[in-house]
C-alpha cells in the first residue's frame, strides 16, 4: 500500500509540473486552433486517465495484499496441523504430511491435502478423520483431500535375515 501511495504521488507532482507546457502546446501552428479552451480540455482528460490507473494500481495493490495475508494463514494452518499429527499417539511412526493451499481469487477456498503412506486401510480412514476435524477445529471453512497411499510393510522372507533374502542361491 506504501508503495501505491508513493507511486501516487510522484505521478501527480510530475503531472501537475507539467500540465502548463501541455496546455500550451507549440508556439509554430499551421492552422489556428476553433476553440480557445483546448489546452484545459486535455488537461482534464489527463488526470482522468491518471485517477483510472491510480485506482487500477491500488486495486489490484489490495487484491495482492489480501491474497498473500490469505497464503500466510495456510502456511500457519499447515504448520499447526504438521504438529498436531506429529503429536497424535495413533498416527505415530506414519510419514504423514499435511499440506494447506489457498484456491481462488475472489472466494478464497482452503484445502489441506493429506499426503502420505500408511500401511492399512483402516490406518488411511483414521488419519483422515482425525486431520480432517483438527482442521475444521483450527479453521472451519477448509476442506480435507486424500492424497495417502496404502502401502503394506515389507518383511524379511520366511524368517531369513534381510542379507540372506538377497543372495542367490
Amino acid at each position: 500500500m506504501r508503495i501505491a501511495s508513493g507511486l501516487v504521488t510522484a505521478v501527480t507532482l510530475l503531472i501537475g509540473s507539467t500540465v502548463h507546457s501541455w496546455a500550451q502546446g507549440s508556439t509554430v501552428s499551421s492552422a489556428p486552433s476553433p476553440t480557445s479552451g483546448g489546452g484545459t480540455a486535455g488537461t482534464v482528460l489527463t488526470l482522468v486517465v491518471l485517477a483510472v490507473i491510480v485506482i487500477g494500481i491500488v486495486v489490484v495493490a489490495r487484491r495482492v495484499s489480501a491474497r498473500r495475508r490469505r497464503i500466510e494463514e495456510a502456511v500457519i494452518l499447515q504448520s499447526q496441523l504438521s504438529d498436531f499429527v506429529l503429536r497424535e499417539t495413533q498416527l505415530r511412526g506414519l510419514s504423514i504430511t499435511p499440506r494447506a493451499r489457498v484456491l481462488g481469487w475472489r472466494k478464497p477456498e482452503v484445502t489441506v491435502e493429506v499426503a502420505g503412506e500408511v500401511p492399512t486401510p483402516d490406518l488411511r480412514d483414521t488419519a483422515m478423520r482425525v486431520v480432517a476435524s483438527e482442521a475444521k477445529r483450527l479453521r472451519p471453512d477448509v476442506t480435507a483431500e486424500d492424497h495417502l497411499f496404502i502401502v503394506p510393510p515389507t518383511r524379511a522372507a520366511s524368517g531369513r535375515s534381510t542379507e540372506e533374502a538377497s543372495v542367490p542361491r
